[in-house]
């Protein structure tokens, strides 16, 4: 009963979200860059060592800018050529630059 008397008086945000779009309204807008032939061929070596459960930093195009990311690996698909860290799924296609931090891979995998 002092639970239901107590949530009259919590503080009430009817702009909730207004500062987040405020700072994405203001934020500079980023082209997404050109891949170099070398720099791809680089990034494609890198991806294929990336496997579930390794923690990385992975640098990726993210709609109107470059974002960075950094976690645990939950899900490589590199027939579809994507791959999830964090909850987020990142397209290897926008992906710019990846670094593992932890090699603790998969071992329960089967051929």
């Amino acid at each position: 009963m002092n639970n239901n008397r107590a949530r009259q008086f919590l503080p009430f945000n009817g702009l909730r979200g207004y500062d987040e779009l405020l700072y994405e309204a203001g934020r500079e807008k980023e082209e997404k860059r050109e891949i170099t032939e070398d720099h791809a061929w680089k990034l494609s070596g890198e991806l294929q060592l990336v496997e579930r459960k390794m923690t990385v930093i992975i640098t990726y195009y993210d709609v109107d800018t470059y974002r960075t990311i950094t976690g645990k690996v939950e899900q490589i698909d590199k027939i579809f050529r994507v791959l999830q860290v964090a909850g987020k799924r990142i397209y290897f296609e926008d992906v710019w630059e990846v670094k593992v931090i932890s090699a603790e891979s998969d071992d329960s995998r089967t051929c």
